[in-house]
């Protein structure tokens, strides 16, 4: 049986892909203090945080034990065929790939770069498809998963969970269960009581009927 200390272990991303710049340098990645970190310096707040090699600006992701524990609960409930809107590092990908009960993981990622530097080492697993797209845009005809996990990157993350609640209320009616990466308490409790679903990663609210 893994414990949280196993799958903080598998998450981590491999060394050997760091650092990284993507071609257009809209996107890097380095080491700081032992942790992988994901920095975005296209914003013009940002700009102050580069270095003159063009690395560093706004910390977008990093895969410290503590960020990684933020999705332990989303870990532990993928099952079956698992949906992850967001590649980034590929942490929950490599941790969940750790679950024999996981068949398989569909990731959804619209940036090119991450998936060509980030998700090259699942190219080769038959139990992850990478689909270069568009979350709200990605094709639902008849896909269904057993539970689906939201954590996509908007600059400077601003609006961020509205974005992830769109994302819940398309998937809904092909996702038995799903979550969002540090969605507000108060809009979890509002789902359950509206829908009578329980968001994994978020608090258990009460269940109460959603008045028409």
């Amino acid at each position: 049986m893994f414990h949280t200390s196993d799958f903080i272990a598998a998450a981590k991303v491999p060394r050997h892909l760091l650092p990284w710049k993507s071609e257009d340098h809209t996107r890097n990645a380095r080491l700081h203090d032992g942790h992988a970190f994901l920095f975005d310096a296209t914003s013009l707040a940002a700009l102050h945080l580069v270095d003159d090699h063009g690395f560093n600006g706004y910390t977008i992701m990093d895969d410290s034990d503590w960020e990684i524990q933020r999705h332990m609960e989303a870990i532990r409930a993928a099952t079956g065929r698992v949906l992850k809107t967001g590649l980034g590092f590929g942490c929950f990908v490599r941790a969940c790939l750790q679950k024999p009960e996981v068949d398989h993981i569909d990731v959804v990622e619209i940036d090119r770069a991450i998936i060509d530097h980030f998700g090259a080492e699942f190219a080769s697993n038959d139990r992850v498809t990478i689909h270069h797209a568009d979350a709200f845009k990605f094709r639902l005809d008849g896909r269904q998963w057993d539970m689906a996990w939201h954590d996509i990157y908007c600059d400077g993350n601003d609006g961020l969970q509205s974005l992830h609640g769109e994302l819940l209320i398309r998937y809904r009616d092909h996702v038995k269960q799903q979550g969002a990466w540090q969605f507000p308490r108060w809009a979890a409790r509002l789902w359950t009581r509206c829908y009578g679903e329980h968001l994994v990663g978020s608090p258990r609210p009460s269940r109460t009927s959603c008045v028409e």
